[in-house]
């Protein structure tokens, strides 16, 4: 296939669409494109898409926060080579609506479900009824089983979560946004978990593509879901997990996950590939991105504890204390023409700055611009670029209002106050989180603008 008849006449993602490897997206340093994996595959693999990351991009490789795999710096030309000599790898690739679980998910003993079946027959359904092309753009489905991996923070149109019934189990359905903001509809046993989820995925498709799971009201839900939907009473959730799963984590037997990430999600290709190459010689035959821009290593307890050492030596978080962890960062100037500053310089100098202020009891959001790629909902704190300088806000998020606009010459001056206020008014065996909260939004304004008395 040539280069010229791979990519459509008009091959940019369009705002509001998400980018794919046969519709790169503009960005700042060029055409980006986007991968999802369905199925763990060998190292070997991801190995080999970090050699076509150099190849025909920047050699710049991001996982998101959803575990998708982004190449970086491509033309029109290379991304047309790179969507031919990614798809003659035969990888296990998503394609369609995104129903997203666990990468994990059939491995891990602490989940409550194993939720694979859940998400192939909806799959399989979404396909036959064509109803990707029929919905939103970034519809999407996440079916949460419970174990290692926490999914709560990512948004999801429909959702279901595992939820221990006695010594059997059901599903919790919600509906819009983050677990903690979605619209709790009720409970569905197993058997009809999937046609539940899409039933309702029609019903949003007859409404078309700029209706979401969060339009719907629960009177909706009902009329849908019948009498598959119930109340749950006495029905256990399980305990959300660390959003933070990185580590040694124990799945089943003598099978372990060794859990690291790139710092801010990117990474040079080259040290990926490098990363690849060790895992593999140590006998490891199965790696998958996944949520928290993570990569799960698997595979027996000495081989996980020896990549950790290797990634921690070669700068990937491999610990959910290391501050890095606790900051959320897109790509900013000059990785995205829509930024204002330069993100990811920023949260490098938090983390030196501000480990004691990035505890893991909160996430620091730092955006390019008003958009908020890199963490949707609110955050206890986050700065966005503005025109006019360095917005802040406090448990909020940068799309909302600014709750002050600092000079753009205070953005390293402002987080280096941060730290200060922490230090200053920390008491022992209080988290940054409760700090923050206690000292509140008029304090922590007046520190940034240093009038703090």
């Amino acid at each position: 296939m040539s280069a010229s008849s791979s990519v459509p006449v008009q091959p940019f993602a369009r705002r509001g669409f998400c980018p794919a490897l046969s519709a790169p997206m503009q960005t700042g340093d060029g055409l980006l494109s986007r991968i999802a994996f369905t199925k763990d595959c060998p190292p070997d693999d991801l190995h080999a898409l970090c050699a076509l990351a150099i190849r025909h991009g920047n050699g710049l490789l991001d996982i998101t926060a959803r575990g998708g795999l982004q190449f970086r710096g491509l033309t029109l030309e290379s991304a047309a080579n790179l969507e031919r000599d990614v798809l003659a790898l035969g990888l296990p690739l998503r394609q369609g609506l995104a129903v997203e679980t666990s990468p994990l998910a059939g491995m891990d003993d602490t989940a409550i479900c194993d939720p694979r079946e859940i998400v192939s027959r909806i799959s399989e359904a979404a396909a036959a009824l064509a109803l990707h092309d029929k919905l939103a753009a970034k519809m999407s489905v996440i079916i949460d089983g419970g174990g290692h991996v926490a999914m709560a923070d990512l948004l999801a149109d429909i959702r279901l979560k595992a939820a221990r019934v006695g010594k059997a189990s059901m599903w919790q359905l919600m509906l819009g946004g983050t677990e903690d903001k979605a619209l709790r509809a009720g409970f569905v046993e197993t058997e009809d978990a999937a046609t539940v989820v899409i039933d309702l995925l029609s019903h949003l498709a007859d409404l078309g593509p700029n209706t979401r799971g969060r339009d719907l009201a629960l009177s909706q839900v009902r009329a849908i879901c019948g009498d598959r939907l119930v109340a749950g009473p006495g029905i256990e959730m399980q305990v959300g997990t660390a959003a933070s799963p990185y580590g040694l984590r124990h799945l089943s037997n003598n099978r372990f996950a060794a859990v690291l990430a790139p710092a801010f999600g990117q990474t040079p290709a080259a040290r990926l590939s490098l990363l690849c190459a060790f895992a593999s010689s140590l006998g490891m035959t199965s790696v998958r991105p996944g949520p928290a821009h993570a990569l799960f290593f698997i595979g027996d307890e000495a081989a996980c504890d020896a990549l950790l050492g290797y990634a921690r030596e070669n700068e990937f978080i491999t610990i959910a204390s290391d501050p890095r962890s606790s900051i959320a960062a897109c790509a900013g100037q000059p990785g995205c023409a829509s930024a204002h500053i330069a993100t990811r310089e920023l949260a490098s100098h938090a983390a030196a700055e501000c480990g004691d202020l990035l505890d893991g009891s909160l996430t620091l959001h730092l955006s390019g611009c008003g958009k908020g790629c890199a963490h949707p909902g609110a955050a206890s704190l986050a700065f966005s670029g503005h025109e006019e300088g360095l917005a802040f806000f406090h448990s909020g998020s940068v799309s909302g209002v600014a709750d002050a606009i600092l000079p753009r010459n205070d953005q390293r001056a402002a987080l280096s106050r941060l730290a200060r206020l922490y230090e200053k008014e920390h008491k022992p065996g209080e988290n940054a989180r409760a700090l923050l909260a206690r000292l509140g939004k008029q304090r922590i304004v007046a520190a940034l603008r240093q009038d703090d008395r």
